[in-house]
C-alpha cells in the first residue's frame, strides 16, 4: 500500500470527527500545506477536498495561529482544545487535538476537529434551565418587593437568558383592548431616545406587536425589518432586527404581553418556552401580592367600618335608652302615688308594661350585634347556682299565673351551691328560654328542670344540663333549626299571634357557644317544645357571708351625677321614696365640688356628662387627687352603652357596679344596697 492510501485510510479512520493531515516543510505550522482531508473535514469546513489541498491550516481554522504559537509541529498531546470555527454566516464550536505521524521518514502532524455543537446545546440548556431555577427562585423570596422592583428584575433575567438586547413587559385592561406598556429594558438601549417610554396603546389595529394578543400565543418575528403588517417604532426607538412576544394568560384572559428583542441569533420556541416559564411566575407573584393588598384594604375598611358601627350603635344605644329610662322611671312613680283610679293604674301598667317590651327589643338588637362583631366576651365569677336559675324563673311567675298556666322547678339535690362561670349570660338565656316558653303556652305547664354531671377529662369541671319544657303550640321538625337564626319567627308574620322580632333564641344560642356549650330543641306541632341547654361551669369553693339584704337597711346620702332632667328626677325621687337623701348635680365638676364638701355615702354616676365624664371623674376619685374625697366611696355607673368592653372600661376605672339603663327601680335599689354594705371581715 502506498504511503497516500495509508494517510487517506488513517484520517478516513478518524471519521465522524474531521482530519487534516499538514506538511510543515520548515514553515509555522499555521502556514504548513494540507495534503490530505477527509470527508468529515469538507463537510465541517464547507470546502471541496481538492480547494482544501490548497490551503493551510491558518486559513480555514479561525485564529490557529495563536494556537500553534511557540511549537514547530501542532501538538496537544492529551489535552483537547475548544475552539469556534467562525464563518460568514454561523460560528461552530469545536474540540482540537492534534499529534504528529510518520510516514516513510515524512513527518507530519494530523489535527483533527471534532463538532461540539451538540453537546454546546445541551450544556447551554442546562446553564438556561438553572439560571432558570435560580430565578425563580429568587421571585418566590421577592414577595416583600415592590411590583416594580419584581418586574424589574424579571425583565432583566428574560433579556439575559434569551440573549436579547432589551425587553418589556406590558399589562392589558380587562377587556384586552389597551396595553399599558412599562419602559423598555435594559442593559444596552445605547441610543434610544424616546422621549415617554411609558405609554398606553390600543391594542385593535395595532401593528405586529399586538399580533400576539389577536392570535393568544406567543409570535416569533426574526426578520422584522421585512416583516409585513410591522407599523414602525416611536422616534428615537432602537432599530428592531428581531423580535419576539408571548401572552400570559388567566382563566382565558390575558393578562400580560411581554416581549424581548435583538438576540444575535433567530429565536426559537425554546426561548419563547423560558419567557413563558418565568413570565407566567411573574403573575403569580404579582396576583397575590395584589390579592393581599386588597385583602389589607378590606379589612382596613372592614375595621373603620365596624368602629364606626360600634360608635353608631354605643350613640343610639345612649339615645334610645335614656328616654326609655325616663319613661319607665316617671310611670313606675306615677304608680307609685295616691289617688289613682283603677283605670288609670290599668293605663299606667300598660303603658310600663309597653315601655319593658320595647326596651327589650332594643337590647335584644344590641346584644346580636355586640355579639356579632365580636365585642361580648366571657366574665367569670363565682356565683350562686340556684339564685340565678330563681332570678330567671320568678320573675316570671305572675305573667304565667294570669295565663292560667303551672311554671314548676324541678331542680336535682346534686347541683352544686356554688359554680364559677358567666352568670349573666345563663342568666339571660335562661330568661329568654323561659320567657318564649310562658309566651308560646297557652293551657298546661312550663316546667324548668336542672341537673349535671362531672366532666370526664377536667376534674373540676361540670357540664350543667337545664331544660325548659312547655305543653305550647310546638314547632315543625323543619323549622327546628329555623328558629335559631335571627329575625325568624316561628310562624307567619301576617297572621303572627305572639309579639317579638325573632332574636331570643339567636342570642341564646350563640350566647352558649360563647360559653362553651349548646341549645338543642325537641318539639312537634300541638306537643310543646323541650329547649335543653348544656353548659360547662367549674366547682368553686362556696365563701361564706352575710348577704347584704340580710343586713338592717340604712338610710343613705347619696349624690346623683345625671345630666339629663328626666332621668335625673326619676333616679332622685325614687331613692327619697325608699328613705334616702339625694342630691342631684348635672356634670362632672360640679361632682367633684359636692363630694370634696363632704357627706356622702355613696355615688350614682352617669357614665356621659358634659365637662368632665363620669368616667375621668371615677379615675380622679380612685387616684386621691381630689383633697377631701374619700378615694374608696362607693360608686355605680349609670350608662346607656351596652357593650361587654364599655362595661369592663367602667370597671377599670374604678367603678363598683355598672347599671345599664333603663333599669328596674328594684335592681337599682338592691344595687345600692349592696355596694353600700360594709365590709366583713374574712
Amino acid at each position: 500500500m502506498s504511503s497516500a492510501a495509508l494517510l487517506r485510510n488513517i484520517l478516513e479512520l478518524q471519521e465522524p470527527e474531521a482530519a487534516l493531515a499538514c506538511r510543515t516543510e520548515g514553515n509555522h505550522p499555521s502556514k504548513a500545506r494540507i495534503i490530505e482531508v477527509n470527508k468529515a473535514a469538507c463537510g465541517l469546513l464547507r470546502l471541496p477536498r481538492e480547494e482544501l489541498l490548497t490551503k493551510t491550516p491558518g486559513e480555514v481554522i479561525t485564529n490557529f495561529a495563536a494556537l500553534a504559537e511557540g511549537q514547530s509541529l501542532f501538538e496537544t498531546g492529551s489535552r483537547r482544545i475548544e475552539h469556534t470555527l467562525c464563518g460568514q454566516d454561523r460560528a461552530t464550536p469545536v474540540e482540537i487535538r492534534s499529534h504528529a505521524l510518520e510516514i516513510d521518514g515524512d513527518t507530519l502532524f494530523v489535527v483533527i476537529l471534532r463538532d461540539i455543537t451538540v453537546r454546546r446545546r445541551r450544556e447551554m440548556q442546562s446553564d438556561l434551565d438553572e439560571q432558570r431555577f435560580k430565578t425563580l427562585y429568587t421571585l418566590s423570596r421577592m414577595f416583600d418587593r415592590t411590583e416594580e422592583e419584581i418586574l424589574d428584575y424579571a425583565l432583566i433575567q428574560s433579556v439575559y437568558m434569551t440573549d436579547s438586547r432589551m425587553g418589556y413587559i406590558g399589562f392589558l385592561d380587562e377587556n384586552e383592548s389597551e396595553l399599558r406598556l412599562r419602559p423598555w429594558a435594559v442593559p444596552d438601549l445605547g441610543g434610544c431616545t424616546v422621549s415617554d417610554p411609558c405609554s398606553t396603546f390600543k391594542t385593535e389595529g395595532a401593528g405586529l406587536w399586538a399580533e400576539a394578543i389577536r392570535k393568544r400565543r406567543a409570535i416569533i418575528t426574526n426578520d422584522y425589518p421585512n416583516t409585513p403588517g410591522k407599523r414602525g417604532t416611536p422616534k428615537g426607538h432602537v432599530p428592531l432586527i428581531r423580535h419576539m412576544n408571548v401572552t400570559i394568560l388567566e382563566k382565558d384572559h390575558i393578562r400580560m404581553l411581554v416581549g424581548v428583542a435583538n438576540k444575535d441569533e433567530d429565536y426559537t420556541e425554546a426561548d419563547s418556552v423560558q419567557l413563558t416559564l418565568i413570565m407566567e411566575r411573574v403573575w403569580h407573584i404579582i396576583l397575590r401580592k395584589r390579592m393581599e393588598e386588597d385583602l389589607i384594604l378590606a379589612m382596613r375598611e372592614a375595621r373603620q367600618a365596624d368602629r364606626a358601627k360600634s360608635q353608631f350603635l354605643s350613640n343610639m344605644s345612649h339615645e334610645l335608652r335614656t328616654p326609655l329610662n325616663g319613661i319607665m322611671g316617671m310611670t313606675q312613680l306615677l304608680l307609685g302615688t295616691e289617688g289613682l283610679t283603677n283605670e288609670q293604674k290599668d293605663y299606667l301598667s300598660l303603658s310600663l308594661e309597653s315601655s319593658i317590651q320595647l326596651s327589650g327589643v332594643v337590647s335584644s338588637l344590641l346584644d346580636l350585634s355586640n355579639i356579632e362583631s365580636g365585642g361580648t366576651g366571657l366574665s367569670c365569677v363565682d356565683f350562686g347556682l340556684l339564685d340565678i336559675l330563681h332570678s330567671a324563673v320568678d320573675p316570671l311567675l305572675a305573667q304565667a299565673e294570669v295565663k292560667g298556666l303551672r311554671l314548676r322547678c324541678r331542680f336535682d339535690r346534686a347541683l352544686p351551691a356554688k359554680v364559677y362561670g358567666d352568670a349573666e349570660k345563663l342568666r339571660q338565656v335562661l330568661i329568654n328560654l323561659v320567657h318564649n316558653a310562658v309566651k308560646f303556652t297557652e293551657n298546661g305547664s312550663v316546667t324548668v328542670s336542672a341537673c349535671c354531671e362531672q366532666d370526664t377529662d377536667i376534674p373540676d369541671r361540670i357540664n350543667l344540663s337545664i331544660e325548659v319544657a312547655d305543653t305550647g303550640v310546638g314547632i315543625p321538625e323543619n323549622k327546628h333549626e329555623a328558629v335559631f337564626e335571627s329575625f325568624m319567627l316561628g310562624e307567619e308574620y301576617m297572621t303572627k299571634r305572639y309579639s317579638g322580632a325573632g332574636l331570643g333564641l339567636a342570642i341564646s344560642r350563640k350566647l352558649a357557644a360563647i360559653m362553651g356549650g349548646t341549645i338543642e330543641l325537641k318539639s312537634r306541632p300541638g306537643e310543646g317544645s323541650a329547649f335543653t341547654l348544656t353548659v360547662p361551669v367549674q366547682h368553686c369553693l362556696y365563701r361564706t357571708g352575710i348577704c347584704p339584704a340580710e343586713e338592717k337597711k340604712r338610710n343613705l346620702n347619696i349624690l346623683v351625677a345625671e345630666d339629663e332632667e328626666v332621668n335625673a328626677l326619676v333616679t332622685s325621687q325614687l331613692l327619697r321614696n325608699n328613705g334616702h337623701a339625694a342630691t342631684v348635680v348635672d356634670n362632672g365638676q360640679q361632682a367633684i365640688d359636692a363630694l370634696m364638701d363632704g357627706g356622702y355615702d355613696l355615688v350614682l354616676m352617669d357614665v356621659q356628662m358634659p365637662v368632665i365624664n363620669g368616667m375621668e371623674v371615677t379615675e380622679i376619685i380612685r387616684s386621691g387627687a381630689a383633697e377631701g374625697i374619700d378615694a374608696d366611696i362607693p360608686i355605680i355607673g349609670l350608662t346607656a352603652f351596652t357593650g361587654e368592653e364599655d362595661r369592663k372600661r367602667f370597671l377599670t376605672a374604678g367603678m363598683n357596679k355598672v347599671m345599664t339603663k333603663p333599669f328596674d327601680a328594684g335592681e337599682l335599689l338592691e344595687a345600692v344596697c349592696t355596694a353600700s354594705a360594709p365590709a366583713r371581715p374574712s
